[in-house]
């Protein structure tokens, strides 16, 4: 297994290396904290390279962390949950970065933070 890791990585360097729009576009992403170059490969290929996505709203909806309520009439007003109905391998690649860009970066542990104290739900202010 460790080799056939090793065998991927060094595939996707050469992919990457080939191509200098790819490499530099790679780069750039990587400079967002707590996203590696794993990570970017996964989402540059899950989006096609943000081919068909003009807005953070589109990717957000794609990767199915978009909110959803459940409400009928006034009678019953559920949670409000994220929909899952996008990509769950866009949407898994999203999680560890999240928590890691929660823990070392100020601007991201603020708003953390402050969706933490209003609503008192980790993964929902996380998922925001």
């Amino acid at each position: 297994m460790n080799k056939q890791e090793k065998e991927i990585k060094a595939d996707l360097e050469m992919i990457v290396n080939g191509d200098a729009n790819l490499s530099t576009e790679i780069k750039r992403i990587c400079s967002i904290t707590g996203i590696g170059k794993l990570t970017v490969i996964i989402i540059l290929a899950e989006t096609n390279g943000f081919e068909l996505i003009r807005n953070k709203k589109q990717l957000t909806s794609y990767a199915g962390l978009d909110v959803k309520e459940k409400q009928s009439g006034t009678s019953v007003k559920g949670k409000p949950k994220i929909s899952k109905k996008g990509n769950r391998h866009l949407r898994k690649a999203m999680y560890l970065p999240a928590l890691v860009a929660v823990k070392h970066d100020k601007n991201f542990g603020e708003i953390y933070l402050r969706l933490v104290s209003k609503h008192g739900i980790k993964m929902k202010a996380l998922v925001a």
